[in-house]
């Protein structure tokens, strides 16, 4: 890992480009703002660094270390940060675009209201990292470990999440449209008063994740494990869980208008009604609530799981693998 002081800029130490930055960031008139081009930064020592409202085009930074660096507000643009540390680094407010963080550390980095758009960070780790109100366009998280990341009120349009671990992650009141979500794994996701719209959930497997008053627009949650997950005032909008497993789902007040539960496992679900299984769509296919097979028939108390609990043959064990 190199030091600033061993470094040079177009003939200036970079130790003094940071110094004049810190400076301008206080007086514009004085300092002078870094504005880096098409520079190579690989393997260099930027922890703790101030870079609040800098410039990054072109820049290359694999293998860095910007640990609890300052971005704020900063312009990053085409910038490679492959490899690079950035745990607790803060980029609230700035505006990242086409930029690389392939399979970076960025633990507890903050993106509160940044503007993100096609950026990667695939197989990046993202453990805790903040994501409130941000705005992220076509973005890569796939394979990317987020567990506990932070997505409040965040605003996720064409995003990839294939294969990420979401453990724990929460998404309140985000807004998510075209997302594919394919196979992600997680336990306690909170995606409590979300908007998922034309989102694919295929394969997903989100044990006891809480949906309550989300709003499903056409999303796919085909061959999904929702085991144990909470709908509650949940909006179905016509979405497909075809072959879902939703042993043990809590489903009161959900509206379940024209849902595809073709082949869906309902085994032990909670305060379904007679004319919420009316509304869906069941097949010979379903397991209903009681353990019996579908069509849902009006006044055959299928909606109602067996006297004796909840099943836990496949709610449990899938939870403590």
């Amino acid at each position: 890992m190199m030091s600033p002081s061993e470094i040079t800029i177009e003939n200036h130490p970079l130790v003094d480009i940071l110094a004049a930055h810190v400076e301008w960031t206080q007086d514009p008139e004085r300092g002078r703002r870094c504005q880096w081009s098409g520079v190579t930064l690989n393997e260099v020592d930027l922890r703790d660094a101030r870079l609040e409202r800098a410039s990054l085009n072109g820049v290359t930074l694999l293998d860095a270390d910007l640990s609890l660096a300052d971005l704020r507000g900063a312009a990053v643009d085409s910038t490679d940060f492959g490899g690079a540390l950035l745990s607790a680094a803060d980029l609230t407010g700035a505006q990242v675009s086409r930029s690389q963080f392939l399979s970076s550390h960025l633990s507890g980095a903050h993106f509160g209201e940044a503007r993100i758009c096609e950026v990667s960070f695939a197989e990046a780790r993202l453990e805790a990292a903040g994501f409130q109100d941000a705005t992220a366009l076509r973005t890569n998280f796939s394979g990317a470990l987020l567990k506990g990341a932070l997505f409040h009120g965040a605003r996720l349009t064409e995003c990839d999440f294939t294969g990420a671990q979401i453990d724990g992650a929460q998404f309140p009141r985000a807004h998510l449209r075209g997302c594919r979500l394919l196979g992600v794994t997680g336990s306690g996701v909170n995606l409590m008063n979300c908007r998922l719209h034309d989102c694919d959930f295929f394969r997903a497997e989100l044990l006891g994740a809480r949906f309550n008053r989300a709003d499903f627009q056409v999303a796919c949650f085909v061959n999904a494990d929702l085991s144990g997950a909470d709908f509650r005032g949940a909006s179905f909008g016509g979405s497909d869980f075809s072959g879902a497993v939703l042993r043990n789902a809590r489903m009161g007040q959900a509206k379940l208008l024209l849902a595809n539960l073709s082949g869906a496992n309902l085994t032990g679900a909670r305060e379904l009604t007679q004319q919420q299984l009316q509304q869906a769509l069941t097949d010979t296919h379903t397991i209903l609530p009681d353990g019996s097979r579908g069509p849902y028939v009006r006044f055959s108390g299928a909606e109602k799981p067996r006297a004796g609990g909840r099943d836990n043959r496949h709610f449990d064990t899938a939870r403590t693998r």
